[in-house]
């Protein structure tokens, strides 16, 4: 009886033991990134412009540039075109080769020259662009970008690289309008791993749009957390920034929300109700995941396996070689010694 009290003492220590251990976690900060209207030497504002403009119909846009160092500048404009980020972040891939254009709409087509502009050091001043769509244009989305980069001639290319600025526009051509947006994946995350089964927390939810339209939409939504009870341990707005973020056609954007709490323990369930486009979509999505301390439920369990079915053997047979030691030592101090025998010396001659 003593002896299982003192295995059964022996477990219950490992066992909280092993639970402090499981109670550690690490968090990471997000990096962030420069804005785009801001560089070495130069300020343009506004950084985004979304504007719907009719086929045959112009309109006319406003951007201040200012030069923020102690020279003067001449500043030539030039027109990009910009697709998604192969990343999914949503940042915008500028094609700064003048030889290429989007693959579907170019918003190069919408510009036909930009003026340039000389500036006095810490001068600001106002540029006036002009978008025109044709008649023929096709309806749907053109994305691209204003940008102003120093014009001192060839021998300067490190220095407009550095010192350029741009204004993205999201311009919307309306007509045969397609708003098709698709939940690529929803899945729960941990160190940036997706699965169903963790062993600790915190973990993330993310959720993967695809835009099969021809227009850029805005999802926006939100995701409910519930324990194995069915409470509601976190609700979590998605793209809620002002303005939204935008899913460009024929690409994927994902949104990574954090859930808040760390110290998660059994089955949680994680559902997502998401609207989109002028049209009342509705997306939704539904995922259940379990976190349980498996790596250290399997070490207690070793450890039980041991103290049970091991240790009593062990000890066992430590007690049979010290009786059998002991047996041996007894028995060889009750054996008397044979006595020698005798020699008998020859008589003498």
């Amino acid at each position: 009886m003593k002896k299982a009290r003192s295995l059964l003492a022996v477990a219950a220590a490992v066992l909280a033991l092993l639970a402090s251990g499981a109670s550690a976690s690490a968090a990471t900060a997000p990096a962030t990134k420069a804005p785009v209207g801001q560089g070495n030497g130069l300020k343009i504002s506004p950084v985004r412009t979304d504007l719907t403009i009719e086929k045959g119909g112009s309109r006319q846009v406003q951007l201040y540039v200012e030069n923020v160092t102690a020279f003067p500048m001449n500043l030539k404009g030039v027109t990009n075109d910009f697709v998604a980020s192969d990343d999914e972040s949503g940042e915008p891939r500028i094609i700064l080769d003048n030889d290429k254009s989007a693959p579907e709409d170019s918003f190069k087509s919408l510009i036909s020259s930009l003026p340039s502009v000389s500036l006095q050091p810490q001068e600001r001043k106002l540029v006036n662009i002009t978008l025109a769509v044709p008649k023929t244009a096709a309806s749907g989305g053109y994305y691209g970008a204003v940008r102003f980069i120093p014009d001192n001639g060839p021998g300067d290319k490190n220095l407009s690289l550095n010192a350029s600025v741009g204004s993205i526009f999201l311009i919307t051509v309306p007509g045969n309008l397609i708003e098709q947006l698709k939940i690529e994946s929803f899945d729960v995350l941990h160190n940036n791993s997706a699965g169903v089964l963790f062993n600790s927390g915190p973990v993330s939810i993310q959720t993967r749009f695809r835009n099969f339209g021809n227009v850029h939409v805005q999802p926006f939504g939100h995701i409910e957390v519930k324990d194995f009870r069915g409470h509601v341990i976190q609700t979590i707005e998605i793209n809620s920034t002002q303005p939204r973020g935008n899913v460009l056609p024929n690409s994927i954007r994902k949104f990574i929300n954090p859930v808040t709490a760390t110290k998660l323990f059994g089955r949680y369930t994680v559902q997502g109700s998401f609207g989109y486009g002028d049209q009342g979509g509705l997306l939704l999505a539904k995922k259940t995941f379990y976190v349980i301390p498996y790596k250290y439920i399997a070490g207690v369990l070793l450890v039980l396996a041991f103290l049970i079915f091991v240790l009593p053997r062990l000890i066992r047979a430590y007690n049979r070689r010290i009786v059998q030691r002991a047996q041996a030592a007894q028995g060889s101090a009750n054996v008397k010694p044979k006595p020698k025998p005798r020699t008998r010396s020859k008589p003498k001659k």
